[in-house]
C-alpha cells in the first residue's frame, strides 16, 4: 500500500480557513512613505521599498559587518488595534542570502509591556512565517490583546562573523481560523508536553487537510477570544480552571462544538451530552489496537483506524443526540466493550489522546470530524486536496516532478514511459477541479487523492537505489512491532533494502536482556532475551544490529531503582531546585553504570555496533545538585562563591559548561576504548542534536569533538523536520562540522513526534541525503504503521539494490 498522506505545512497551500485582517501589505509608494508608516530600530539602516514579481515589498537592511555591536535589525510601528480575536498572525520574509537561517521576532506592544514570539526563516526564497497567538510571552505587563499601540518587526544576528544583509518584507496579517485549538499557558508547556504534543498533532493532520487552526492560552479564554469560531479542540487539559469552563458551556449554548480528549471537566458533561466514566488500562499490550467506527451522519468517516493506546477514560452518552461512534478493539480484533468517540450535537470526547501512528486514518477521522462541525470546510478541504495532488516529494508543482522525473530516470525509454503515465494522471484532476467548482466539494476529494496516489507511485518506483549507503531504522520498542517475532520484522526490513536496525535495548535504569547490572523489564520476563532474539534474526537476514542505550534517563526504570538513586543523591537538580529523575553525569556511581551497562552488552553479543542516546544533560538547567558543585570546585580547584547563580548565567558560565560537556565526553570516550579492547571492529555511534554549537551549550553534547578524536565511526543527528529547505540546512552543517572525519546518517522523522511524513516526503529526503553524499540515513521509527506501510514502498524504491553502509568498509 502506498502512503498518500502528504505533510505540508498548510500556508504553503494558500487556502485560509478563517478571516483575514490585514495589518500592513507593506505596498507602499515610496521610501519616503514608509518611513512615515514605521521607524527602524537602532543600527538599522533606513528602511526602502523594491519590486519583487511586479509587486511593491519592503527592503530592511542589516548591517551585521558593518556593526558588529547591533544584536538585531527592526522597526516599530504606532498603531491602535484591538487583537483579541485573532489567533494567528504571518509575514513574508525572503532573506537576501541563500543559506539565511536567522530568527524573526514579532512583537506587540500593550501600554507597559510586550507580547513577543519568534520564528525562524530558511534560505533565501519568500517564507510565509507563521506566530500562533499562543506562543506569545508576556515581557513585563502588557496591558492586554484589546490594547496594542505598537507592532515591532525583528530579525536577530545569526553569528558575529556574518555579512550585511537584506530581508524583503510584505503582507502582515492577523487571522482567525474557524478551528481553535486550547493549549496551556506558555510558562506551562515544558511540564505540559503531552498536551502540547498532542496539539500538535491534531494541528498537523488538520493542516494536511487544509483545515488551519489557531492555538489561544487557557489563561486567554474567554468569549472575545473565541470570538466567532466554530469549533473549539481541547486535546488534552486536565487542569482546566472553572472560568475557562464556563466560557466552553457559553460557546456550546451558543452553537458552538467542543472535542476533548481524554478528560472531561465535570462542569462540561450537561452542556456537551457526554458523561465521564472511569480509567481503564488492558491487563497486556495490544489490549487497546484499533478503533471501528460507523455513523451515516458523519461525511468521509473512516470505518477503521489503528491506535495502539495503553489506557483510556470512558465516557457514556447522556444528552444533546451524544451516541458512540467508535469503538475499541484488541490486536486480536476482540471488541473491548470501551467507547472510542462519542459524538453530540455540542461536540465530541475522544477517550485517550490522538496519537500519530496510523496518520492516513487519523486524519479522515479528524477531516470528517471538523467537516461534520462546519459543513463550510469542506470547500477548503476539497481545496488542499487538489493543491496537494501537485506536490509530491519535495516538488511544490507537477511541472518540477515532471522535470525532475524526465531529467533524472534512465533508460530513456523509462522515463518517457513515466512521462507518460504522470501526463495520463491530469485528467482525474481536471475532474475533481471542476466538480469543485459545481459545489461539490466532498465529491471532488477522491478525484484528487487519486491522482495523487498514482503521481506517488510514479516517484517512488523511479527512485534510484546505490549499493553502497547505510539504510538504517531506529526501533523504540525492545520487541520490534511484531512482539516474539524478530524473524518476520527482520526479513521485512531486509526485503526492503534496509542494512542495519538500532534497537532500544537499555536505559538508564532498564534492561530488555538478562541483564547482571541493571534492572530486568517486563518485557525480558515475557518475551526473553531481546537482543539475543534480535541478533539472531538480524544476522540471518544480513542486517547489522547496533544496540541502541538512553543513556542516564530513568523514566522506565522501576520505582525502586528510581528511589534508590534519588536517596543516594546520584540524580539531578535544575538550577531552580526541582528534583529530575536523570542520572549525574558527574557522579562517579553513575559513570561505572553507563559504562558497566553497555560493556556488558559488548561481553555478552556478537552485536555490530553500540549507539549512544540521551548522551547528553536534559536541559541548560542542569544539574546544579550539591553533589556538581562540590565536584566542579575539586576539578577545576574554583571556589563557586554564588551558587548555582556564576555557574549558570553568571561570571563562571563559560568554566561550569565545559565542565559539563566534559563529563558526557569521558563517558563516549572510555565506553568506546573499552569496548574496541573487547570486541575489535565494532562500530561506534550517536543519535546526537542537530545543531551545534547550540547543543554544546544547551545539553553538553561535543559531537564534532567525538568524531574528531576517532570516538565515533558515525553520527545520526535528529534532523526531524517536514521543511525540506531546513533538512538540508541542517545536514550541511553538520558537514561542515565533522569535516569528512566520518560519515553522517541523518535521522528521517517518518513518524517522530512533531513529523508525520509519508513515503514520497520520506523519499524526498532521501535523495537529499544521496544528493549532498552524507553516506545514508537513519528512519525514525520503526512500528506496527511504519513497517505496514512505509517500509513496503522502499522495497519498490529506495532499496531496490542491496547496499553495503560506509562504514562497514571503513579500514
Amino acid at each position: 500500500m502506498f502512503q498518500t498522506l502528504p505533510c505540508l505545512l498548510a500556508l504553503t497551500l494558500g487556502f485560509t480557513t478563517g478571516n483575514n485582517q490585514v495589518l500592513d501589505e507593506f505596498n507602499y509608494p515610496s521610501s519616503t512613505e514608509v518611513r512615515k508608516n514605521w521607524q527602524e530600530l537602532k543600527g538599522t539602516l533606513p528602511l526602502a521599498m523594491q519590486k519583487s514579481n511586479d509587486q511593491n515589498v519592503l527592503l530592511l537592511s542589516a548591517p551585521f559587518a558593518s556593526n558588529r555591536e547591533i544584536p538585531r535589525a527592526g522597526m516599530d510601528k504606532a498603531v491602535k488595534l484591538d487583537l483579541s480575536t485573532p489567533g494567528v498572525f504571518t509575514v513574508d520574509v525572503k532573506p537576501e542570502v541563500p543559506d539565511s537561517n536567522h530568527q524573526v521576532s514579532l512583537y506587540f506592544k500593550s501600554g507597559p509591556g510586550w507580547y513577543s514570539a519568534a520564528r525562524s526563516v530558511k534560505g533565501n526564497n519568500w517564507q510565509t512565517l507563521r506566530f500562533l497567538k499562543s506562543d506569545f510571552r508576556p515581557e513585563d505587563k502588557p496591558a492586554g490583546w484589546n490594547n496594542i499601540d505598537t507592532i515591532r518587526l525583528v530579525v536577530w544576528r545569526e553569528s558575529d562573523s556574518e555579512p550585511n544583509t537584506h530581508f524583503q518584507i510584505r503582507d502582515l496579517k492577523a487571522i482567525t481560523n474557524e478551528i481553535v485549538i486550547i493549549v496551556p499557558d506558555p510558562g506551562q508547556q515544558q511540564k505540559d508536553t503531552n498536551t502540547v504534543a498532542a496539539a500538535d498533532r491534531i494541528e498537523g493532520f488538520l493542516q494536511t487537510s487544509g483545515i488551519n487552526c489557531d492555538r489561544i492560552s487557557e489563561s486567554e479564554l474567554s468569549a472575545t477570544s473565541l470570538g466567532k469560531r466554530s469549533v473549539a479542540i481541547l486535546p488534552f487539559n486536565p487542569d482546566l480552571s472553572a472560568k475557562a469552563c464556563g466560557t466552553l458551556n457559553q460557546f456550546m449554548e451558543q452553537g458552538g462544538k467542543v472535542f476533548l480528549n481524554f478528560h472531561i471537566p465535570p462542569a462540561l458533561e450537561k452542556n456537551l451530552g457526554i458523561k465521564k466514566g472511569s480509567y481503564f488500562k488492558p491487563e497486556a499490550p495490544g489490549g487497546l489496537s484499533s478503533i471501528r467506527l460507523k455513523d451515516s451522519k458523519i461525511l468521509g468517516l473512516p470505518t477503521e483506524v489503528q491506535q495502539a493506546s495503553w489506557n483510556l477514560v470512558t465516557a457514556t452518552p447522556s444528552g444533546h443526540g451524544a451516541r458512540v461512534v467508535g469503538q475499541w478493539y484488541d490486536e486480536k480484533g476482540k471488541p473491548t466493550g470501551k467507547p472510542a468517540l462519542i459524538v453530540s450535537d455540542r461536540g465530541a470526547y475522544f477517550s485517550h489522546l490522538i496519537l500519530s501512528d496510523d496518520p492516513i486514518h487519523k486524519q479522515a477521522l479528524l477531516t470528517a470530524l471538523m467537516g461534520h462541525f462546519q459543513p463550510a470546510l469542506w470547500d477548503s478541504i476539497a481545496a488542499a486536496t487538489i493543491a496537494q495532488a501537485d506536490q509530491v516529494g519535495p516538488f511544490q508543482t507537477f511541472a518540477d516532478l515532471r522535470q525532475h522525473i524526465v531529467s533524472t530516470v534512465t533508460p530513456a525509454k523509462s522515463s518517457e514511459l513515466a512521462a507518460r503515465d504522470l501526463d495520463r494522471t491530469t485528467t482525474t484532476l481536471d475532474q475533481a477541479r471542476r466538480l469543485l467548482k459545481q459545489n461539490q466539494a466532498f465529491q471532488s476529494i477522491p478525484f484528487a487523492r487519486t491522482c495523487r496516489e498514482k503521481r506517488v507511485k510514479i516517484y517512488l518506483l523511479t527512485r534510484a537505489s546505490p549499493p553502497r549507503e547505510a539504510r538504517a531504522v531506529w526501533d523504540h520498542s525492545p520487541t520490534g512491532p511484531y512482539p516474539g517475532d524478530w524473524n518476520r520484522t527482520c526479513k521485512e526490513l531486509s526485503d526492503a533494502g534496509f542494512n542495519m536496525v538500532i534497537p532500544n535495548m537499555l536505559w538508564g535504569g532498564l534492561a530488555h536482556y538478562p541483564s547482571d547490572v541493571l534492572p530486568r523489564s517486563k518485557t525480558y520476563e515475557k518475551y526473553g532475551d531481546q537482543i539475543e532474539q534480535c541478533l539472531k534474526a538480524a544476522h540471518q537476514h544480513g542486517l547489522e544490529v547496533h544496540v541502541w542505550k538512553v543513556n542516564h534517563n530513568l523514566s522506565t526504570a522501576p520505582e525502586a531503582f528510581v528511589i534508590k538513586m534519588r536517596d543516594a543523591g546520584r540524580t539531578q537538580v535544575s538550577v531552580t531546585g526541582e528534583p529530575s529523575d536523570w542520572l549525574n553525569p558527574a557522579h562517579p556511581e553513575n559513570f561505572k553504570l553507563e559504562v558497566d551497562s553497555m560493556l556488558e552488552v559488548v561481553r555478552k553479543y556478537p552485536v555490530d555496533g553500540i549507539h549512544f542516546d540521551y548522551i547528553r544533560y536534559p536541559n541548560d538547567r542542569h544539574d546544579y545538585s550539591d553533589y556538581s558543585r562540590q565536584k566542579f570546585a575539586a576539578d577545576t580547584g574554583i571556589k563557586v562563591q554564588n551558587w548555582p547563580a556564576d555557574c549558570y548565567n553568571g561570571k563562571l558560565k563559560s568554566q561550569y559548561r565545559d565542565w559539563r560537556a566534559a563529563q558526557i565526553t569521558r563517558l563516549v570516550e572510555t565506553v568506546q576504548r573499552e569496548a574496541r579492547k573487547i570486541r575489535p571492529g565494532i562500530k561506534i555511534s550517536a543519535a546526537v542534536f542537530r545543531e551545534y554549537p547550540d547543543c554544546r551549550e544547551w545539553v553538553a553534547q561535543d559531537w564534532p569533538l567525538w568524531a574528531k578524536n576517532g570516538y565515533l565511526d558515525f553520527i545520526c543527528p535528529m534532523d526531524y523536520t517536514d521543511n525540506d529547505t531546513q533538512f538540508r540546512i541542517w545536514i550541511e552543517d553538520q558537514q561542515k562540522h565533522l569535516a569528512g572525519s566520518i560519515p553522517v546518517y541523518p535521522g528521517i522523522g517518518a513518524l517522530s513526534s512533531r513529523t508525520t511524513l509519508s513515503s514520497d516526503r520520506i523519499l524526498g529526503q532521501v535523495d537529499m541525503t544521496r544528493k549532498l553524499n552524507a553516506g545514508g540515513f537513519t528512519v525514525f521509527s520503526l512500528n506496527p504503521q511504519t513497517i505496514s506501510s512505509i517500509i513496503p514502498d522502499f522495497k519498490k524504491s529506495a532499496g531496490k539494490v542491496k547496499a553495503v553502509p560506509p562504514h562497514r568498509l571503513k579500514k
